[in-house]
């Protein structure tokens, strides 16, 4: 079951982000998913909530974005690619509609924490954007959202 380490993985970043930011809990995290993947977002759900009991993130609210598939040919088509759904059943040859070459497949296999939500009341009223250059504060908001840039 794949879902658990990738769920270990999320919970551990989220925890990483939250020390970073000097929070004692996690409120909401939001993980981007592509359905190219075949990752199950249901049982990724459910593999994060277990992975994070007795946790500071143990009662945040987990929420799964779908990202849908996104290809591109060189002949310069680009669309959601047709056969993924069948993957399971064989390795799919996603090919262009246009002119029949290969694509690629350019949207669709993120599987990665996007945001991480802490408490207002440990955030100090400031918002932060997590990026790889020092963190920016950016207006008061009632909680503090950072994005998570690393993959």
């Amino acid at each position: 079951m794949h879902e658990l380490s990738i769920a270990m993985g999320i919970v551990n970043r989220a925890l990483e982000t939250a020390e970073e930011h000097g929070a004692e809990t996690v409120t909401a995290l939001t993980v981007e998913l592509g359905s190219a993947t075949h990752v199950n977002p249901a049982q990724l759900k459910f593999c994060i909530e277990t992975a994070a009991k007795e946790t500071p993130v143990a009662e945040a609210v987990v929420t799964i974005e779908e990202v849908t598939p996104l290809a591109e040919c060189v002949c310069g088509w680009e669309g959601t690619p047709g056969t993924l759904d069948q993957a399971m059943v064989y390795a799919p040859d996603v090919t262009c509609p246009e002119c029949g070459d290969r694509t690629t497949l350019i949207r669709g296999r993120e599987c990665r924490l996007a945001t991480v939500e802490l408490p207002d009341e440990q955030s100090h009223q400031k918002s932060a954007q997590e990026t790889p250059a020092p963190t920016q504060n950016k207006p008061p908001e009632e909680k503090r959202l950072l994005q998570d840039n690393k993959s």
